[in-house]
């Protein structure tokens, strides 16, 4: 019996060969976005999962709203102890700094990450100690020169694991360092990676905010009403600073050391490649196809259903029972799922390098394979539901009823109903692609301010005269300008520093809530370099004094000045035994942070002023456009022929700005594969309903011809209905992805305004996309003899 079912079955397949293609590549595709997307989130929401008691830890964090977000995650080396003394749901705490140690290895420069951790973290965080003595990492502030390694790591520097007294150097700072015991690691998939365990700087009190802060809480805690008690009894040393009058800080934090990937406050940007919540956006992209994937297939299966109505009803007949029928409608789409779950698991793996390149997964695992399986499962269910429930109604109708079927108007509203909602997310996508499109362009081609194309800067780190790099520099045929290394360059590293103001000419008293300012250095050639613009008074140059300065327009506004009316203006320190800064000159407002980062207010000091701090500056220079790569190639070898034992800090600064739109970038590419993905499936799934209904209204069209209607006529009155279709999906669509992208642009400094043009190019390619999968069909079953329609029917 089953093999019988199995061969009806293939014998409906190929019969309806165009929804059977459809149907498959449909769910193979939904499979494939499913598995992807849901192997992404689970792979992001698992960092630091392996710990002991992971569901118990929390990484402490405190607002920052004086200095910008660069230290949410850090805090002082006695908060620990001083929250497991007030709180009795803390059951325990550790601390450890993070840094990283350069070591030369072949010629080349390796950034390897060190932990440093206190005592309590070797017992709390699972680190074991495969070889040697660790008794160094336990005696706080000890032992300095004594360093722990992972086998990893003593495999590619030594090439084996028996490293115990072999010495690492440290080139940044010329340290040496003895290892004292090999220990195992955590792999990639963590927050916090190291290559080897070392001694913190052992600064105690409440000044230093060096560390990272982990609590574990009881059982059964509710974190909730635990912040909710530190945060009403937040300690008064935190709010003071022997460095500042007041650090601004007022609350804290508690975040899941397992959900550290979704706040994006606590981790570095260029840790990963595309920010959490557009990894979710794309886990909803992923699930709107699988809908659009899944919708499609029940609708071809809905109209088979009803095409097959008299073949059931005979059936019927000659004896067939409930369970008979559904035997033999499961076996029809369980060869379908199976050929789709064939087809989507390569799919997976054709995308799957691509994908592990894209999202920067570096160890990936079975899971995937899970998801696709769940994928399959569920949709087997929902099937079998629908197979079970169709032929219920199936036999709750007339013998008569099934075998003169009609044309139910049930199933012309599902059918619309289907390609309205394919049309609507078809639609959606392209305008957000579209629109996501022209928000990037505009943030590259607009007027920041200053011009970053085609410059670059350079720095090797320690003890070396730059002066020498910049004449090398110049030598080279592909750079045509180059500035002395008394600066930082401004997308590069921006401000070296910051502090508060609490005054400024013109207000009473003191501010509630002191302002923020960057400190840049700065000079005439400078400003020269990135074509900035003064809108009034004069640029901070080597004759400036060093509370002379130079000052953005936006940050004149905020004070409430114009830019004529700032210069000669004052700005009050905190401090106020501290000499006030003289605004000198105004220039036009240069977006040298994240476009979604509000422009800072900024101060520009004479660099000339501040040569102790020259020894850490940089070469800028320009380049000829289209010779980056050449040039960065004949920098990198210069350095590892002459100092192979230095850090080399070399960037082109269109490469930084590109950095700050990465996550913009891979979510463009995303939405634009996903376009393209719902285009197909929708084209594709209409063209076979109206192969479908081809096939049902056949008589109908005959009938019609004999009428006089001519072929024109019926492709008319084809065409009429799905225009009327797009039309509805459109009106549906339009509003809701322009209110989206809308909501999304806003978050953007600088925004570019939509037209109605793009709604309606897209509108006439998806109606010219309908056209032309409609078209072919229509036009063949229109140009039929109607007689032997007729006679065949």
């Amino acid at each position: 019996m089953i093999l019988h079912y199995l061969k009806i079955a293939w014998r409906n397949l190929l019969k309806y060969r165009t929804q059977s293609v459809v149907s498959i590549l449909g769910l193979a595709v939904g499979l494939a976005c499913f598995a992807l997307s849901a192997f992404w989130v689970h792979y992001e929401m698992t960092y630091d999962s392996f710990h002991r008691d992971a569901d118990r830890l929390y990484l402490v964090g405190v607002n920052d709203d004086s200095f910008g977000g660069s230290s949410a995650s850090y805090t002082p080396q006695a908060l620990g102890r001083y929250l497991k003394e007030h709180y009795s749901e803390i059951e325990d705490y550790c601390l450890f700094e993070t840094s990283m140690l350069f070591v030369v290895k072949d010629n080349r420069m390796l950034e390897l990450p060190m932990l440093m951790p206190d005592t309590t973290a070797l017992r709390m965080l699972d680190i074991r100690t495969l070889d040697g003595d660790e008794s160094f990492l336990r005696s706080a502030g000890a032992a300095g020169n004594r360093i722990a390694i992972t086998e990893k790591t003593a495999r590619l520097l030594f090439g084996t694991t028996d490293v115990i007294g072999q010495t690492v150097t440290d080139a940044n700072w010329n340290k040496e360092y003895t290892i004292g015991s090999v220990v195992s690691d955590w792999g990639v998939h963590t927050n916090f990676p190291y290559a080897f365990l070392g001694n913190g700087s052992s600064r105690a009190g409440w000044d230093d905010y060096t560390y990272r802060t982990l609590v574990k809480v009881k059982p059964g805690t509710d974190v909730s009403r635990l912040l909710e008690k530190m945060n009403a009894h937040f300690p008064e040393e935190l709010t003071k600073s022997k460095y500042r009058a007041t650090t601004g800080l007022t609350r804290f934090y508690l975040e899941p050391l397992t959900g550290l990937r979704a706040t994006e406050g606590f981790i570095l940007k260029n840790n990963q490649t595309v920010q959490f919540r557009y990894i979710t956006w794309f886990a909803a992209v992923g699930v709107l196809i699988i809908v659009c994937a899944f919708l499609n297939y029940l609708t071809i299966y809905a109209d088979r259903f009803r095409t097959r109505r008299r073949e059931m009803a005979l059936r019927q007949i000659c004896g067939a029972g409930l369970r008979s029928l559904v035997a033999l409608l499961c076996t029809d789409f369980l060869l379908t799922v199976l050929a789709s779950l064939v087809v989507g698991m390569v799919l997976v793996e054709l995308l799957m390098p691509a994908f592990l390149r894209y999202s920067l997964i570096q160890d990936a695992d079975f899971s995937v394979y899970r998801s696709a399986l769940l994928y399959i499962t569920c949709v087997s269910a929902v099937m079998m539901a629908v197979v079970v429930l169709s032929v219920w109604l199936f036999q709750k109708r007339s013998l008569h009823g099934n075998i003169h079927t009609g044309n139910a108007l049930s199933g012309t509203v599902w059918r619309k109903g289907s390609v309205v909602l394919q049309l609507t997310v078809c639609l959606a996508f392209i305008f957000c692609t579209v629109a996501m499109q022209m928000q990037l362009h505009h943030l590259r081609s607009v007027d920041t301010g200053l011009d970053y194309r085609g410059r670059a800067a350079m720095s090797i780190w320690t003890d070396v005269d730059m002066n020498v790099w910049a004449e090398k520099i110049k030598a080279l045929l592909m750079v045509t300008e180059v500035v002395r290394p008394a600066y930082w360059p401004l997308l590069g590293e921006g401000a070296y520093s910051s502090y508060q103001i609490d005054g400024y000419t013109g207000m009473e008293g003191r501010l509630e809530q002191p302002l923020t300012f960057d400190e840049v250095l700065a000079g005439e050639e400078f400003f020269r370099f990135y074509d900035m613009q003064l809108l009034a008074g004069e640029w901070v140059s080597a004759k400036s004094e060093y509370r002379q300065v130079n000052i953005m327009e936006s940050t004149a506004r905020r004070m409430g000045w114009s830019p004529e009316e700032a210069v000669g203006k004052q700005l009050f320190f905190v401090n106020r035994k501290v000499e006030p800064m003289t605004v000198i000159g105004v220039l036009k407002d240069c977006a040298y942070k994240s476009p979604t980062a509000e422009l800072p207010n900024t101060v520009f000091v004479n660099t000339d002023r501040m040569e102790w701090m020259h020894a850490r500056c940089f070469v800028l220079f320009k380049y000829r456009p289209g010779t980056w790569d050449e040039c960065r190639r004949c920098i990198e070898e210069m350095q590892r022929a002459e100092l192979p034992d230095r850090k080399l800090f070399l960037f082109s600064e269109e490469e930084r700005y590109n950095d700050y739109l990465k996550s913009e970038d891979a979510l463009s590419s995303l939405l634009g594969f996903s376009s393209v993905v719902c285009i197909l499936i929708s084209i594709f799934g209409i063209y076979s309903l109206v192969t479908l209904a081809c096939e049902r209204r056949r008589k109908e069209i005959a009938i019609r011809k004999v009428n006089g209607a001519t072929v024109r006529d019926i492709l008319a009155l084809f065409f009429r209905e799905y225009a009327l279709l797009l039309v509805v999906s459109s009106l549906i669509a339009f509003p809701a992805a322009w209110w989206a992208m809308k909501r999304w642009i806003e978050n953007y400094n600088r925004q570019v305004e939509i037209g109605v043009l793009p709604f309606l190019l897209i509108f006439a390619g998806i109606a010219v996309c309908v056209a032309a999968s409609i078209g072919h069909r229509i036009w063949k079953t229109a140009n039929e003899n109607p007689a032997e329609v007729i006679k065949s029917e």
